[in-house]
């Protein structure tokens, strides 16, 4: 028995110091001359925690007593170059400073600020992102700064400091290949070009990265960054929006870019009316509740940005039932749960609730008084919406 327990006892110091030798030291990178060359293709760490330096000095940027690790790399690909610096220790407060450099005299340019960074990030750590900092394609949030725009052969230098003595991180590297969208937008019914706005948005993140505006023939060029690698693939959204316009778009996979270049994206949209708006689409209902159909919600996120880009815009949601209740006002109650459950939806995305009123209609208009199929009285059971004011 007391040779198992020793057994167990030696396995577990064995496991526990190859997790420990596998840390990388980077203790001898605590200044710009000794940074520790990294590649931007592969995951480097994790870590051990960096050298604790207890004075500012001209060789460490940082503005108290740190614990810094310089490293270098060359970029790999040309695109938007990304990165994540991650602790171990969420609580832990990373900084970074990233300069991209021109000649092998950095460090005394730098030293002497003659050479200054093209990002700063000093914000706190998000416990939310567990601690995590570095270089998004927005800039958001507020412990990450904006992505880069790279060519291949580019060389920088990254300084990086923790605030505590802490621990050690690891640094994953990602790459956005850039990609010019072409096309056009006209009005639906006089086919003349619209003065619009060209958004390109990630359904993965729902950020919208890319924005444009037509010129005055209605076309539109937009430059848009996209992840190739095989691991990363999301939806991406093509829209465009007007004044005192409904919004048109078109979903685009990330598998497809190879093309993306080579097409036209043509935009005919419509132009709102005051009260039935026959292209706007109606929100569907499971049967005998207020449960959304799980394919109306690409149209409620249509109505919701048509919100957000039309301040003035207000609306009715009018709910309808399909009229098998036992009785009138059951079956009316359920209409107006019904528009009301999409106010909600609404609502909780931030739109304001004094913008939307809500009506319920029971069964009275059915689209099938008489329906023969469950497709029928789907279509029964619906909200739609009117335009008050635009």
């Amino acid at each position: 028995m007391k040779k198992s327990v020793l057994l167990i006892v030696l396995s577990a110091f064995i496991v526990y110091n190859t997790k420990a030798q596998e840390l990388k030291n980077i203790k001898n990178a605590s200044e710009c001359k000794s940074a520790f060359e990294i590649s931007t293709l592969s995951k480097f760490g994790p870590t051990g925690a960096p050298k604790e330096v207890k004075m500012k000095s001209a060789d460490n940027p940082f503005a108290q007593a740190q614990h810094p690790v310089w490293y270098k790399f060359t970029a790999q690909k040309d695109g938007m170059l990304l990165f994540d610096i991650i602790p171990i220790d969420p609580k832990d407060n990373y900084d970074f400073l990233l300069y991209k450099v021109e000649n092998n005299n950095y460090c005394a340019d730098i030293k002497s600020n003659n050479l200054s960074p093209i990002r700063i990030n000093m914000a706190r750590s998000d416990m939310a992102l567990l601690g995590k900092t570095g270089l998004s394609i927005t800039g958001k949030p507020e412990c990450y700064s904006k992505g880069i725009e790279v060519k291949k052969g580019d060389r920088f230098i990254l300084a990086v400091n923790n605030m505590y003595k802490g621990k050690g991180h690891t640094i994953v590297f990602k790459y956005l290949e850039n990609f010019i969208v072409k096309g056009n937008v006209v009005d639906f019914d006089t086919q003349e070009p619209v003065k619009a706005q060209i958004f390109w948005t990630n359904l993965r993140t729902n950020e919208t990265t890319s924005s444009t505006n037509t010129n005055k023939q209605g076309s539109f060029e937009l430059k848009v960054s996209i992840s190739t690698e095989a691991h990363r693939f999301p939806n991406y959204l093509l829209w465009a929006y007007a004044d005192k316009y409904y919004i048109a778009d078109t979903v685009i996979a990330s598998r497809s870019v190879e093309n993306l270049s080579s097409s036209n994206f043509n935009f005919k949209i419509h132009k709102l009316k005051k009260g039935n708006n026959d292209f706007l689409p109606k929100i569907f209902f499971a049967p005998n509740a207020t449960d959304i159909n799980t394919k109306s919600f690409a149209d409620l996120d249509r109505i919701y940005r048509l919100l957000v880009q039309n301040k003035a815009l207000m609306i009715t949601l009018e709910g309808h039932s399909n009229g098998f209740y036992p009785s009138n006002d059951v079956d009316k109650a359920l209409s107006e749960e019904r528009a009301e459950k999409v106010k909600e939806w609404l609502t909780h995305k931030g739109i304001d609730a004094q913008r939307i009123k809500t009506r319920g209609l029971g069964s009275n208009k059915m689209i099938y008084p008489y329906a023969e199929n469950e497709e029928q009285e789907s279509a029964n059971r619906r909200v739609e919406i009117y335009i008050d004011k635009f």
